[in-house]
């Protein structure tokens, strides 16, 4: 993997440069040295979300192909999402230019409209319009009339199961329901060795669980939807879909007790090394890596189980440029060739992420087969119901407050209705405030 050192200065460093290839946009591409002189290289730095070793080795492909077209060389490093956040963040506030390229989702694009480069001069520049992509993901990504991210991903999941231990217990199906999860759950429980479900439970990805759980249960996070407005969360539905999740761990545990530290890389490690029947994963590269799966030919793929409704959370993840950037030009020649169709087409065949690029998916659709197919079909299912939190940016502070009192109700320091008011308290407080309430 083709990493960077955040701790290390001076990075960027003079090398010799060959003959440019093929630039990919319309931006300034690298300058032809004059006689007798040497062209200083362009190193764009990025740091990204986790990945398994599939992400990383696509990352390595194309970084290879892109120097080869532009002789600009791409590097990264990659951080667990909320980590990611909070150092994209230390290193805007410090005006540091270590880092180019950043990733970003629609769950924090709200604490950073003013830390990202605008891209809608780019965009206009080389044609990339709203249209091509995920319905609503240029909007989610715009603040302040400004065009903050480009989608890249497109974020759902789907149940994950294992066809042998279904088949050997006689269930025919993968659950529809929430009770049928459970009642489905509890009959191929075997802790320690396997459990009935996987579910996370700490950070950001705590939220992101709980997001889909009130709104299948028939709540929402704020009285008016998306609008600033009083919260929601701890009426019945929300206390509801938290006493649920609380259940599963704490009244039929047929979850780990150490969910409540579990986020994506905890889950993922579970899931691949056979230790769970049913599981809400990303996507099926890890599950079909040999190297790093044990039940590669033993799983299947299904919508999401439903309860009073079968909405879910459908966002994106996006690329952006640090405000700080020193070469603008050149980072946007990477995010526009990575959120281009053919580079969004190679995303899908060698990791089996879905494209947020309209063009690229549609043609992942046509193409797929076997698991990857049941993947995209089980996870599109959910985006015809998909609905996404609240993106101004105070909702970005209240988040913080709200997965911490779902992590100590799920550890069982508070109730469901005790963590849920406290957090209600905490963000009318921020609301009211910013004059939202």
């Amino acid at each position: 993997m083709r990493t960077f050192d955040l701790s290390r200065r001076g990075f960027l460093s003079t090398l010799a440069l060959g003959t440019a290839g093929l630039a990919l946009s319309s931006c300034v591409a690298p300058a032809a040295p004059g006689a007798g002189e040497e062209a200083e290289a362009i190193v764009l730095n990025a740091l990204y979300p986790s990945g398994g070793p599939l992400w990383g080795e696509y990352l390595d492909k194309i970084s290879d192909d892109f120097n080869t077209q532009t002789g600009i060389e791409h590097r990264y490093s990659t951080l667990p999402f909320v980590q990611l956040m909070d150092k994209q963040l230390t290193l805007v506030a410090a005006g540091s230019a270590d880092v180019d390229i950043f990733g970003t989702h629609y769950a924090q694009i709200g604490r950073f409209i003013e830390a990202l480069f605008p891209l809608n001069d780019f965009a206009a520049g080389d044609g990339v319009e709203s249209a091509d992509y995920v319905e609503g993901s240029f909007d989610a990504f715009t603040g302040n009339g400004n065009l903050l991210a480009i989608p890249y991903t497109f974020d759902l999941r789907a149940l994950y199961y294992r066809t042998d231990l279904f088949d050997a217990a006689g269930i025919e199906a993968p659950p529809t329901t929430w009770d049928e999860l459970v009642a489905t759950a509890q009959a191929l429980n075997d802790p320690p060795d396997l459990y009935g479900y996987l579910i996370v439970g700490k950070g950001d990805p705590a939220l992101r669980e709980y997001s889909d759980l009130l709104w299948e249960n028939g709540g929402d996070f704020l009285e008016n939807g998306l609008e600033p407005s009083p919260p929601a969360w701890n009426q019945p539905e929300g206390v509801e879909a938290l006493q649920w999740w609380y259940d599963l761990i704490h009244t039929h545990e047929v979850v780990p007790a150490g969910t409540p530290s579990y986020g994506w890389e905890e889950n993922g490690q579970l899931w691949t090394a056979g230790q769970a029947a049913m599981s809400k994963q990303w996507g099926p590269g890890g599950s079909m890596d040999p190297d790093q799966s044990v039940i590669v030919d033993n799983f299947s793929i299904a919508p999401l189980v439903g309860n009073k409704t079968n909405i879910t959370t459908a966002v994106c993840h996006g690329r952006a440029i640090n405000l700080h950037s020193a070469q603008p030009d050149a980072a946007w020649q990477w995010i526009h060739y990575i959120t281009g169709q053919p580079t969004m087409v190679d995303l899908h065949a060698s990791v089996g992420s879905r494209p947020a690029h309209l063009g690229a998916l549609n043609e992942a659709i046509e193409t797929a087969e076997g698991i990857v197919a049941l993947n995209l079909q089980a996870s599109l299912a959910g985006a015809a119901n998909g609905y996404t939190w609240p993106l101004f940016p105070e909702f970005s502070e209240i988040q913080p407050i709200l997965w911490g009192e779902i992590e100590k109700v799920l550890s069982d320091q508070k109730s469901p209705q005790e963590g849920l008011d406290f957090a209600a308290q905490e963000a009318e407080k921020i609301l009211a405030n910013a004059g939202l309430i």
